[in-house]
């Protein structure tokens, strides 16, 4: 069905399927009661004008079928003017509302409306054109041209849902809207602002303000607090300020009545998402804020073992006999798990997270490995140290304090959990809390009454410091060796085999150095025999008698520095804080010759070595010094024969020197006194 100038053509499909025969149709087009518009061929099909026909019944039966012809022409051609346009797509796609947010996001429905709009608009401002340019061309007036758009606008919202105005003058404001705003007209100017709102913002706050009061009323309790102070039988006042809140500012010049919100409106305010993280930051407690609603770092562990660790303390779970738990220390490396340092005191003091530090550095000594590049710690504690031990590029490259309150941060805190549930609770009795969410990890016993206290305590059976260290080692030990979590990637080993299969070929060597002064032992000595100094019963030599010249004169006593363990092989000794040497230890040889070992000629040589560089550095000094002898260059005093000497007074000071008898002038003896002088 089409438009041909001012006749309308119908197909013969379109014929049959009114319900009107092929049959019917040869008859009307014999008797004249029906003209073609072309001939059929090839490709090309009969159409039948539509205004020709005769018979009503014919015509009606295409009106009941397809609807009024005229009107269906109308709406063909504005969908000929219909074309998808993705520059208009995306703009109400990314529209932005007042509220902030995409209006596609927020109602996809209304923005394919404003879609649909726009696009119907544009087609029906083209068809419109073209109506007018052809009715100009042939002299008629274009005054119902708009007649005709407006109709198919009408017509097509089946097939293209809008909101257009039927109407010819209101389509025609619509489209002055348009040309004047652009797509911005289509958007409702009130969609999505906050001018319906009857809880404005200062509302908002004043209800946030009264639930977050410190004593954490109720939402029933703000609704109640609010009515009274609109009512005057309340006044609240802002403790930050000092001002007291304004009546005035929540009446309804409108209504002419203060605003007033019902209980449920309270609530739904307090519990709206975003309002509730404020107030849980401020009712609720820090860990719970931490833990459950403030978003969280998502991360994965290194891929190297030894190029993070983190260290964190904790409470055996257990009670010693005396009610007190043991303080644990431990380090963890982050990448296979493995607990490699721990130490255990009745105190949680700096001591303990030194022997924490002296039991790894122990254990990655022994096994030859390199030093960790990172360190994760948190500040209590080890606070005190982060000025030197744990400054960074002074012991460890990388130091990384955790933010005080948030246990998810430190890796370590996940392997003590791992540890106290995957291991010991398996091996020990009496493992987890009494307020525990999940019921095996509830730990019981009998509520006893305590007269010291006047309390009431859980009846827990008690161990010795002593046990509880050994249990606590064995939990280590099972853990280090149990599976890697990471079955995946680390296939059937152990954590223990991941650290040590898989550590960072990068690691720099210990700085041995510094790590004795820092967490190693120390002992004050004395070079003995310009050699050697003496360390827990043990001799330890100097590296070079050349040594010697950096001690302060006069000055023998040296602190020697050492990795506590079985066996001391090297001491670091200091004067006065500055570093002096490395000293290794004498390995003493047997002065028989029958017993004489390749070992015993080793450390004969070594010691050889150095007194033979004693002996040169000796003899080199020796023979640099001068043999030398002095001569008195001072005036002879000339012997006066028959002059006796005498001694007197000298000018009654009490000074008694000698003179010679005889009559001599002054200018004589002070020639001979400057002659002396």
């Amino acid at each position: 069905m089409r438009r041909n100038g001012n006749n309308i053509l119908i197909t013969l499909d379109e014929w049959i399927a009114a319900g009107l025969s092929y049959k019917t149709y040869e008859n009307d087009r014999q008797r004249k009661y029906l003209q073609t518009a072309n001939r059929a061929c090839y490709g090309v099909g009969v159409e039948i004008i539509y205004n020709s026909i005769v018979k009503e019944c014919r015509k009606q039966a295409i009106i009941d079928k397809f609807g009024d012809p005229v009107k269906k022409c109308h709406v063909y051609e504005l969908e000929r003017y219909i074309r998808e346009d993705v520059e208009v797509k995306s703009f109400f796609t990314d529209y932005e509302l007042n509220s902030g947010e995409r209006l596609a996001l927020k109602n996809h429905d209304k923005a394919v409306e404003y879609y649909n709009n726009a696009i119907v608009l544009m087609a029906a401002v083209d068809m419109l054109k073209q109506i007018k340019s052809k009715r100009r061309a042939i002299g008629c007036s274009t005054a119902k041209a708009w007649n005709v758009v407006a109709s198919a606008v009408n017509e097509i919202r089946g097939k293209y849902p809008h909101t257009l105005p039927a109407h010819e003058r209101r389509l025609r404001e619509r489209y002055d809207l348009f040309t004047k705003h652009g797509l911005q007209s289509f958007v409702h100017k009130n969609y999505g602002n906050i001018h319906s709102r009857k809880v404005n913002e200062q509302l908002e706050r004043l209800i946030l303000s009264i639930y977050c009061m410190s004593n954490n009323p109720y939402g029933a309790w703000v609704h109640e607090y609010y009515m009274a102070f609109i009512a005057g039988l309340l006044d609240i006042v802002d403790l930050k300020t000092g001002v007291l809140f304004n009546r005035e500012d929540f009446f309804d010049e409108k209504k002419g009545v203060y605003i007033t919100i019902s209980e449920a409106t309270c609530r739904n305010y307090i519990n709206n998402p975003k309002n509730r993280a404020i107030v849980e930051s401020i009712r609720g407690t820090n860990h719970n804020y931490i833990s459950n609603i403030r978003p969280h770092y998502h991360r994965h562990s290194p891929k190297w073992a030894l190029s993070k660790i983190s260290l964190d303390d904790r409470d055996l779970p257990r009670r010693m006999h005396d009610g007190n738990r043991v303080k644990a220390y431990y380090a963890y490396d982050v990448a296979s798990g493995a607990l490699i340092g721990a130490a255990y005191s009745v105190k949680k003091n700096t001591a303990l997270f030194i022997d924490c530090l002296r039991d790894m550095f122990r254990f990655i000594d022994v096994r030859r490995y390199g030093m960790p590049q990172e360190v994760e710690v948190e500040h209590h504690i080890v606070g005190h140290f982060k000025d030197d031990l744990m400054k960074a590029n002074v012991v460890f490259p990388i130091v990384r304090f955790c933010a005080p309150g948030n246990s998810q941060e430190k890796h370590a805190e996940q392997f003590n959990r791992q540890k106290k549930y995957g291991y010991e609770k398996r091996h020990q009795d009496g493992i987890g809390r009494f307020y525990a969410r999940l019921e095996a990890n509830r730990t019981g016993g009998e509520r006893v009454y305590d007269e010291t206290t006047d309390k009431y305590t859980i009846k827990e059976k008690t161990y010795s410091f002593e046990q509880l260290v050994a249990d606590d080692r064995a939990a280590i030990e099972n853990y280090n060796n149990g599976l890697h979590r990471d079955q995946k990637t680390y296939k059937g080993m152990t954590r223990i085999e991941v650290l040590h299969n898989r550590r960072n070929p990068e690691l720099p060597a210990p700085n041995r150095v510094l790590l004795a002064r820092y967490i190693g032992e120390c002992a004050t000595t004395s070079i003995q025999r310009n050699m050697y100094c003496r360390v827990q019963y043990q001799k330890y030599m100097l590296p070079t008698p050349e040594i010697l010249a950096r001690l302060a004169p006069n000055n023998y006593t040296v602190q020697a520095y050492y990795m506590p363990g079985d066996d001391i092989k090297n001491v670091y000794i200091y004067q006065n804080g500055e570093f002096i040497a490395e000293c290794a230890r004498i390995e003493t040889f047997s002065t028989s010759q029958a017993e004489t070992t390749d070992t015993d000629t080793s450390a004969m040589t070594e010691q050889a070595k150095y007194i033979a560089k004693f002996d040169k550095v000796i003899k080199e000094g020796k023979a640099n010094l001068a043999k030398v002898r002095t001569i008195n260059n001072l005036p002879q005093i000339a012997t006066v024969e028959g002059e006796p000497w005498k001694t007197t007074d000298n000018e009654g000071e009490g000074n008694m020197v000698p003179v010679p008898v005889g009559d001599y002038s002054e200018e004589y003896w002070a020639e001979r006194a400057m002659a002396d002088f």
